[in-house]
């Protein structure tokens, strides 16, 4: 008699690709340019790594991150914008 065969292992979830989620998450709301800055960062690495380890899982969480980590420093930006803006409209 023949075993059936063993299923197969379960993708690992690129580290990377999950802190650049958590940041470009904490970017938008507790950390603004800080978190968002390391999101584009994280995410940017994690998309590397899974180009090269193609093992691993989290294509979409790096994505997710790198998206939300510029849309988080967009957010910044304007804000420190519209704060000049009202600072020069007030002087």
């Amino acid at each position: 008699m023949t075993e059936p065969a063993a299923p197969p292992a379960p993708r690992r979830t690129s580290a990377l690709a999950i802190a650049a989620l958590a940041c470009g998450i904490a970017g938008l709301t507790v950390f603004p340019l800080l978190a968002s800055f390391a999101a584009v960062v994280l995410g940017l690495m994690a998309r590397g790594e899974l180009r090269r380890d193609p093992t691993l899982d989290g294509g979409g969480m790096a994505t997710a991150g790198l998206v939300l980590g510029w849309i988080g420093i967009a957010f910044a930006l304007l804000g420190l914008l519209l704060l000049l803006a009202l600072i020069l409209l007030v002087l």
